[in-house]
């Protein structure tokens, strides 16, 4: 057994000596992290030196007694080095790796070199494409070569391999020292320290306070923490000093731009550590992301950017000038804009605003959240009222919510019908959700914000009267005549449902963050209304290139007069505007483009007007009833979409009229709207968004919505394009643009109930004179089926265009078909237009087909037989037959299709012969143009 000696020291580190090779010490010891090396005299512990004493000294101690082996084990930390003197130490290590690992790297690159050459030379003594010669004196040389030369090119590749490795490690060991130092590294590594710091310190009085003895082991580290620090604090500051920039929060103000893994993202928050940047995945990465873009209802998503990763700062109003342009600024256009316009200087304005205005208090006795909890499939719910602290409201009970008769809440809180319930409890209790969405789950339920229901006060619309115009423009002049709205943030109390936010599970999580400077338009989640959000890009594009006015026509310019010596005055030149004012223009179109946008408010009722293109012209009135007595309990839930017109002062509809006529019929003196400005310059589009609001509803017509389409078609709208923006086929949209070729009697009919759709357009085929004689067989009840009379309809058009082909007219016979045994049921349907040899050839099938027909009577008699027969008696029949009970079944199962489809045969011949029987045909030569028949 070995004598073994285990020495530590703060220089030396961990070192094992009194081992030899074989005696078995090293496959004990390798458990313990010991390793050996040939720089090393001993076995140690990798990364052991400057460091304390490690408890793997005791551990291998223990194993190597328990082998048999003496154990003497030595500890001296009392002699540590300087962390400047560690620092230097590595330093050079780095130097010496970089010079061993480029010497490593450049015999490797030799050695590839030379494979090289060789297969090279080798390859020499072949012709160009020469083959081995099978047989000859030379394959066993020139296989031999073959072979070396394939061993000499893996070589060279495996060696050109190594030269690569050591050269890249060449490479980091000289950048060593630069990253090591680099500021921003030395500023998160600070922080670390700091924490591990901050930590003995508390353990440190934690043992204090008790009345114990402080460790020495913890005193010697908080030592070396302190002593690193300051090596790193000095670091820090002498490159402040040399002119490096280290971000902190007194750079940043909420809404600036800040340059981070190279795009602009604007500030939601300025934390001690981090910024808060607006962030949205689906866009990202983006030149340029702002809170709009980062907005999703309501919540701005936002994601942490550590200080030492920032690159530049802009301010929030020079980025918005740039991108009125279509520019993104560099750095030194940032840094420019940014000394303008300091972080410091834009807090201290926010605060003197924010001083100036009062605060506002809100009452206590007011509830300012609720939260649902419901279990799943439970019959019962259970409705909490909360105050500002989340906790529940000591002045208001909590309420339990009761599912319908025979039914549960089957989808736990996300239940529709809790959804509904919780809106009518808070409806009735005169609040309404705040609008920030609902968080929570299954397990704790969902908690949202509520506030109270705004007091009903008619609000009179604020007049303002133009401003004057520096240019003349019609355009313009139109726009600046419309008043100014301002956007009212409304809660949206109409939805249903009650939705989880899990945003705190997901990477990117939403924070509940409202941004006063955010100025987009309040966007509805309706899906009947959709709204129309105005994103930064669109605003920036509208300024950047305004659509030209065809119908304004450019003023000539005046005659200048002239002066009293006959020369005509000087011209006046303009002064060429600033880059720094056009930005200022152009950021005051992007303010005024952004207040034009879509925008909520509340109008009083008697302003508002019907559209006359309205594709809906009948409305039910008893669901008006209905709609009426809701909205004269809840109110408005859900905002109408109007369209404010210049010249009238007045507010049109677009979507929401049956919301109008219950909220007149309820008593209502305004409601809540969703204003488009400039919609109205395009008839197309409000056409359109009319349209496609409408098709799809239940009690909408199938001739309004044929009227509709054939609006649309007339403003010049494809029937593809008709057919993606209501969501149908284009065969579908065709189909009902051709029921406006009904005629009045045959549209009252189809309103009424009387035509189904599928009859109606095959009706719609027929000339006019022909609809109506259809309709009255079809009123005196001659078809027995909806199928048989779109046969019948199918064929007389057939019929109509045979007729025409042979320039004759066809007109269908008022009367009834004839009654069985008339002549005329004997006679051969068309027979003016069949030859004498065609009649004989087709009276001889007739009786050939008509006795395969009789023959059917022995067929229904046999199936008559298996439809009366006793089931088990057939099972017991049938049994042994080939094929058994199944395979009669499929042959009876063919018959069944062979019969349906020579009926659906027998169908159109009956309509046919039923057509050509009491059809009239009429000679055009001899029809006068005053009883000529109408036209297809």
């Amino acid at each position: 057994m070995a004598n073994i000696e285990i020495k530590h020291t703060r220089t030396e580190g961990t070192i094992l000596t009194g081992s030899t090779k074989g005696d078995g010490v090293y496959e004990i010891v390798k458990h313990h992290n010991f390793r050996s090396s040939r720089h090393v005299s001993g076995l140690y512990i990798r990364g052991s030196r400057d460091k304390e004493a490690s408890w793997r000294i005791n551990a291998a101690a223990a194993a190597l007694r328990e082998a048999g082996h003496t154990v003497t084990i030595e500890i001296d930390d009392e002699d540590p080095r300087t962390f400047a003197e560690i620092e230097a130490e590595r330093r050079e290590s780095a130097e010496e790796r970089a010079d061993r690992f480029a010497d490593r790297a450049g015999r490797a690159t030799a050695s590839a070199d030379a494979r090289r050459e060789a297969a090279d030379q080798i390859s020499k003594r072949f012709e160009f494409g020469q083959p081995i010669l099978v047989g000859h004196h030379s394959e066993r040389r020139a296989r031999r070569d073959a072979d070396r030369i394939d061993t000499n090119m893996r070589r060279s590749f495996e060696e050109r391999d190594r030269a690569s490795y050591w050269s890249d490690r060449t490479r980091a060991a000289e950048n060593y020292e630069q990253h090591r130092n680099d500021p921003h590294r030395t500023l998160r590594r600070l922080k670390k320290l700091g924490a591990d710091l901050r930590a003995l310190e508390r353990d440190r009085a934690e043992v204090v306070e008790r009345g114990w003895e402080p460790s020495e082991r913890r005193e010697r580290r908080i030592r070396e923490l302190t002593e690193e620090i300051a090596h790193w604090e000095a670091l820090v500051e002498k490159a402040v000093a040399e002119g490096v920039k280290v971000w902190g929060p007194g750079d940043f103000a909420p809404g600036d731009f800040v340059r981070y893994l190279n795009s602009y993202y604007q500030v939601v928050r300025v934390n001690p550590a981090t910024l808060s940047i607006a962030w949205n995945l689906r866009y990202a990465p983006k030149p340029v992301m702002t809170l709009e873009d980062a907005t999703e209802g309501g919540r701005v998503g936002a994601h942490t950017a550590d200080y030492t990763q920032v690159q530049w700062r802009c301010p929030e109003e020079a980025m918005n000038a740039w991108l009125a342009d279509g520019k993104v600024p560099g750095k030194k256009l940032a840094d420019e804009a940014s000394d303008k316009a300091p972080a410091a200087a834009i807090r201290d304005a926010r605060a003197a605003a924010k001083k100036a205005t009062p605060k506002k208090r809100t009452d206590p006795k007011i509830p300012k959240g609720v939260r649902v909890e419901a279990r799943w499939r439970a019959p019962e719910a259970t409705l909490t009222w909360l105050n500002g602290r989340n906790q529940p409201h000591r002045d208001h009970p909590p309420v339990t919510l009761t599912a319908a008769e025979g039914t549960t809440y089957t989808e736990s809180v996300w239940s529709q019908q809790l959804g509904t319930q919780v809106i009518q409890v808070l409806a009735e209790a005169g609040y309404m959700p705040a609008g920030t969405g609902w968080r929570g789950g299954p397990a704790d339920g969902l908690s949202g914000a509520i506030v109270p229901v705004p007091k009903e006060e008619p609000k009179a619309v604020a007049e303002q009267p133009a401003p004057e115009l520096a240019i003349e423009d019609e355009t313009t002049a139109t726009r600046a005549e419309e008043p100014a709205i301002e956007a009212e943030e409304m809660a949206d109390a109409e939805k249903g449902a009650l939705t989880c936010n899990s945003s705190g599970t997901t990477r990117n999580r939403m924070v509940n963050t409202r941004v006063d400077h955010s100025d987009q338009p309040l966007t509805l989640s309706t899906s009947q209304e959709p709204a129309m959000p105005v994103t930064t890009t669109e605003v920036a594009t509208e300024v950047a290139a305004p659509a030209p006015d065809k119908e304004a026509a450019p003023k000539r310019a005046p005659r200048a007069k002239k002066t009293a010596d006959g020369k005509a005055p000087a011209k006046k030149v303009a002064e060429p505007a600033k880059v720094s004012k056009r930005r200022e223009v152009a950021a005051d179109q992007v303010a005024e483009a952004k207040a034009k946008a879509a925008t909520q408010k509340t109008i009083p009722i008697d302003r508002i007007d019907r559209d006359p293109t309205q594709p809906r012209e009948h409305f039910d009135q008893a669901k008006l009833d209905e709609l009426a007595k809701s909205m004269r309990k809840l109110g408005q839930l859900q905002p109408i979409t109007v369209v404010y017109i210049t010249a009238t002062k007045r507010y049109r509809l677009i979507m929401g009229e049956r919301r109008w006529r219950a909220a007149k019929a309820a008593g209502l003196t305004e409601m809540t709207a969703l204003v488009l400005h400039g919609v109205h310059n395009d008839p197309r589009t409000t056409l359109a968004m009319a349209t496609a609001e409408n098709v799809g509803r239940v009690d909408m017509t199938p001739v309004e919505e044929a009227k509709a389409f054939k609006r649309l078609e007339g403003a010049k709208f494809s029937i593809d394009e008709i057919a993606e923006m209501v969501g149908k086929s284009p065969a579908y949209v065709g189909w009902r643009i051709d029921l406006l070729r009904l005629c009045d009697s045959a549209r009252e009919a189809l309103e009424k109930g009387h035509l189904t759709v599928g009859l109606a357009w095959y009706v719609s085929l027929l000339n006019t004179g022909n609809q109506m004689r259809f309709l009255a067989r079809h009123a005196r009840g001659e078809f027995r089926s909806t199928r048989e009379a779109e046969a019948f309809a199918q064929a007389a058009r057939d019929e109509e265009k045979r007729q025409e082909e042979q320039g004759s007219f066809f007109v269908l016979a008022e009367e009834s078909p004839a009654p069985p045994g008339d002549d005329r049921q004997e006679a051969l349907p068309g027979s003016l237009d069949v030859p004498e040899g065609e009649r004989e050839r087709i009276a001889a099938e007739r009786s050939k087909l008509t006795k395969k027909i009789d023959k059917l009577g022995d067929l229904g008699a046999i199936l008559s037989e298996l439809a009366t027969a006793n089931p088990e008696e057939l099972a017991l029949l049938l049994a042994g037959t080939p094929g058994g009970v199944p395979g009669h079944m499929l042959r009876i199962e063919h018959l069944r299709e062979v019969a349906l489809r020579a009926t659906k045969t027998l169908r159109q011949a009956q309509a046919i012969a039923a057509i050509r029987a009491d059809g009239i045909r009429l000679n055009p030569e001899a029809v006068t143009e005053a009883t000529e028949p109408e036209a297809v």
